[in-house]
């Protein structure tokens, strides 16, 4: 029943652009982090013995804005894969590379590293003058709880170089629907929090910056980034073939969304992926 992370097929909202790099979840983007991570503890709750191996490799696609907070969008694809040992380690598109440190039925936690693919002022005219964010590691602190069927998560981040700072996200999401090996349908919400060195770097416009620009100066402190909501859905159509799709909507809060770079405040990611899992 687990969808591993996934990457996605999506609709055209403003001016869009194909990139072929490859997609990677820890770009910012509308879909919560609870996404990557859906249906681990129930699938657990389900099993007498957790197995060996569990490996999901695939291809996806997904369109989202070229930036957080930016009104054209672009398309991205590449491949997604989720392999696990046990309970023990992972390595994901999705999740990052990691181990869970403690691990049960009901409850997992665990550290794992991450990357963040930085922000570039060509990728879009409304940054020029901003410069640069660049590519950076980020150590991800991870929680879940499972009071049946709902799931709550939590999870901090920390970007060295980059985007930098600190970044978390509290999440609740449950299953809606599902039968094993034919369908399932998740949903949730999200509140994204960050420090301030994180909201300056990501959303904030200095006194060069703003000489570069003509953007006027915006100075943040910490708190909450962004609030978001997403369905995510697939289909088994064999035994080992599956679709799936996400739809997430963000709007981001307070100095993030009054930013002068923010050209709309409410962001949507689209996502689709076929997917084999063995």
């Amino acid at each position: 029943m687990r969808l591993q992370a996934r990457y996605c097929l999506t609709l055209f909202i403003g001016p869009a652009a194909i990139n072929c790099s490859p997609v990677l979840a820890q770009t910012p983007s509308p879909v919560p982090e609870w996404h990557y991570s859906q249906g681990h503890l129930l699938e657990r709750r389900t099993q007498d013995n957790v197995p060996e191996w569990e490996r999901t490799f695939g291809l996806a696609l997904v369109t989202q804005p070229k930036y957080e907070g930016d009104n054209a969008y672009a398309v991205s694809v590449g491949p997604s894969f989720d392999i696990r040992y046990y309970d023990i380690a992972f390595a994901s598109a999705g999740e990052g590379f990691g181990v869970n440190l403690l691990s049960t039925k009901d409850y997992r936690a665990g550290v794992a590293l991450t990357f963040d693919l930085g922000r570039y002022h060509s990728q879009d005219h409304n940054l020029y003058g901003t410069g640069n964010i660049s590519f950076s590691p980020e150590t991800k602190f991870f929680a879940e709880y499972m009071l049946f069927p709902v799931t709550f998560r939590i999870d901090a981040r920390h970007s060295f170089g980059g985007q930098g700072g600190w970044i978390g996200d509290f999440s609740v999401y449950s299953p809606l629907a599902g039968k094993d090996h034919a369908y399932f349908l998740f949903a949730g919400p999200s509140l994204t929090v960050a420090d301030a060195t994180n909201l300056q770097h990501i959303f904030g416009i200095n006194e060069n910056q703003s000489t570069n620009s003509a953007y006027p100066t915006h100075y943040l402190g910490g708190g909450a980034r962004s609030i978001s909501f997403a369905v995510s859905g697939g289909l088994f159509f064999t035994e080992n073939f599956l679709f799936e799709g996400t739809v997430a909507a963000e709007r981001l809060l307070g100095g993030a969304g009054s930013s002068p770079i923010v050209q709309e405040r409410d962001q949507l990611a689209l996502m689709a992926s076929v997917e084999y899992r063995y």
